[in-house]
């Protein structure tokens, strides 16, 4: 099948409004069904007599328990599939009453636990303060109380501390540096009480810190009391917060169930500001999977008074994936340029053996490849980043470009399987040149097939990416392939190109919107552009060759600076910078060059990224 995309149907339910929230729980528990709105299929009649739900206070109590949650730092993790809200016996009074009890419990210890905690962050400050001032064997209490002396202590930039000086050095001022960092030196200034010496330091861009005044004794001292009281309250946050965890696990059991309780009966209700109804009846619609609607019908059966009904939106169904396996993990390649409609070929499949044919051509090298593929599937198997199996996966395709020719770190120590790009290189470039024809000429039939699928009969026959084009295309190849081998064009050849390049003129001229003369300049330029993107995205894949080459070369750059180096330790140095600089730089311009060819010369031609994916409704925390 060329589609890798699942077929989704689009469904009505009619329920009895007592029903809702078994029927939307289902479709929560499934995750197979995206809600449609209703504005896309009933007429604007009908939905005058229909209502959407009111909200509830279920959001208001919900969100008690994530604070309960959140106060004794844990993140809840409900299993919804697996609970028959029917059958839990718990009632909203219940539930109201317990978190209106423990709550403030909790929030009241954990009001005094954060009080503590800003003064253990103030104390800490205080205490990196008074270290700097260690130096300083002076008792601050009565230095501050001193009737003859005052006393500043901060710091100012390294640039200023000597103008500091020379603008003070007629007064009776004591200027200590206690401190010298990076960038700003710590200064601790004693000057006569009657001197009003503010002005200068805030013109030397002094930033004056001060200690609480219920500090005495000298630095030192008040370091060990600062950090006894630190201690303290280390030991006061410790107590409050095994006493707030105590609280929730004696109530841990109620705590799950109730919340569970209440965070299934939220994304019920969520999901039913997603629907309308009247008084007696709700009314649902949504799509979903071929599977999923046979199970959904047998739901239905044992449940006489829901009805399902077929309908058709007024939009495009969205679009679902259905890549397995290898090509599921290219999938993330395909949503960097954009989502297929539901009526468009899914190129997933081609991307992948195409990403990996081209960037093993440009990057083909055993050694290289190997370490990229260690790096790409040993991160992957720790992250699941399907970006990272891409990597793994292309260099693994590296290392089978490098059987094929005889290239190991760099080093052609193996027999090629194949050929050696510097000795073969018009070959190379020549090879380059019809893998970017078959591309091409692969694009354009993917979008006739597009074509036909969507019954676009006019840009079946006339697009530039239609038979039109792939005509003109395949004869101007040939033609070209006539002139290197004859030294002419043949004169079919010309006549024809000439003759479609006038029906494409003709096509852009009568189907262009713009008055007379516009049209006229514009079909020109359009018809202009067309052809020189022909020339221009064929040729871009001469770049596959060259790259092929330019990786060999550039080991060859490091290989002759190595050989040039007389001691064996710094060969040994630059040839191990060299193919780290190769894996990692040339790996990183590659893999942009890769795709690159992808989105510019193949998907522009077929793939117009107006799908939109898929959204299942899913239970959210």
């Amino acid at each position: 099948m060329i589609c890798m995309q699942e077929k989704l149907s689009a469904f009505s339910i009619i329920a009895p409004v007592d029903e809702s929230e078994r029927l939307l729980k289902r479709i929560l528990d499934t995750e197979s069904v995206e809600m449609i709105p209703l504005e896309s299929i009933l007429e604007e009649e009908t939905l005058n007599l229909l209502r959407t739900p009111d909200h509830t206070f279920y959001d208001d109590i919900y969100s008690k328990f994530m604070n309960l949650y959140e106060m004794i730092g844990e993140t809840p993790s409900p299993e919804p599939q697996n609970v028959d809200i029917s059958k839990m016996n718990i009632s909203l009074k219940d539930v109201n009453a317990f978190i209106e009890k423990v709550l403030p419990v909790v929030e009241t210890l954990h009001r005094k636990m954060n009080d503590l905690k800003q003064e253990r962050e103030k104390k800490t400050k205080d205490l990196e303060i008074v270290e700097r001032l260690r130096m300083i064997d002076v008792n601050l209490k009565d230095l501050r109380e001193s009737e003859f002396f005052r006393y500043h202590f901060g710091n100012i930039g390294n640039d200023y501390v000597e103008r500091l000086k020379e603008s003070v050095k007629d007064e009776d001022v004591l200027i200590l540096e206690v401190a010298v960092e990076e960038e700003k030196t710590w200064l601790f200034v004693i000057h006569r009480k009657e001197l009003d010496l503010e002005s200068t330091l805030t013109t030397a861009g002094f930033v004056e810190y001060s200690l609480s005044e219920s500090y005495s004794g000298t630095p030192s001292e008040i370091s060990l009391q600062l950090e006894d009281e630190l201690k303290v309250l280390d030991s006061e946050i410790e107590i409050l917060n095994s006493t707030i965890r105590r609280e929730f696990y004696k109530n841990r059991r109620l705590v799950k169930n109730y919340f569970e309780y209440i965070y299934i009966l939220k994304n019920i209700h969520d999901l039913l500001q997603k629907t309308k109804s009247t008084e007696n009846f709700l009314v649902i619609s949504g799509w979903t999977t071929h599977q999923n609607l046979e199970e959904m019908k047998r739901f239905l059966e044992s449940n006489p008074r829901m009805v399902l009904l077929s309908c058709q939106p007024n939009t495009k169904p969205p679009t679902l994936l259905k890549n397995r396996g290898f090509f599921k993990h290219f999938e993330s390649i395909t949503r960097m340029f954009g989502i297929p409609s539901s009526d468009e070929i899914d190129p997933t499949p081609f991307v992948a053996i195409m990403f990996l044919a081209f960037f093993g051509m440009m990057f083909g090298d055993v050694g290289h490849g190997l370490v990229l593929a260690l790096f790409g599937f040993g991160l992957y198997w720790r992250l699941k980043n399907d970006l990272l199996y891409v990597i793994g996966s292309a260099g693994v395709s590296s290392s089978i470009f490098g059987m094929l020719y005889g290239s190991v770190f760099g080093y052609e120590i193996i027999p090629s399987i194949w050929k050696r790009p510097m000795e073969n290189i018009n070959y190379f470039l020549a090879f380059s040149i019809y893998i970017g024809i078959a591309t091409i000429t692969f694009a354009m039939i993917l979008n006739i097939v597009n074509n036909l699928k969507n019954r676009e009969k006019r840009e079946l026959l006339f697009n530039h990416n239609g038979i039109l084009g792939l005509l003109f295309y395949w004869i101007a190849v040939v033609s070209v392939l006539i002139f290197f081998m004859n030294g002419s064009f043949p004169r079919f050849g010309l006549i024809s190109m000439g003759v479609l390049v006038g029906v494409m003129y003709v096509y852009s001229f009568i189907f262009t919107e713009a008055p007379l003369s516009e049209r006229i300049v514009q079909a020109f330029f359009e018809v202009f552009e067309i052809l020189i993107s022909y020339f221009s995205n064929t040729l871009s894949f001469v770049r596959l060759g060259a790259f092929a080459l330019n990786h060999a070369g550039l080991f060859l750059a490091f290989y002759t600076m190595a050989k040039m180096a007389k001691n064996p330790v710094v060969t040994f140095v630059i040839l191990f910078l060299g193919n780290i600089i190769i894996i990692g730089l040339e790996g990183l311009v590659v893999f942009i060059q890769t795709l690159r060819l992808e989105f510019y010369e193949f998907f522009t031609r077929f793939f117009k990224d107006s799908g939109r994916e898929f959204n299942p409704e899913r239970y959210k925390l």
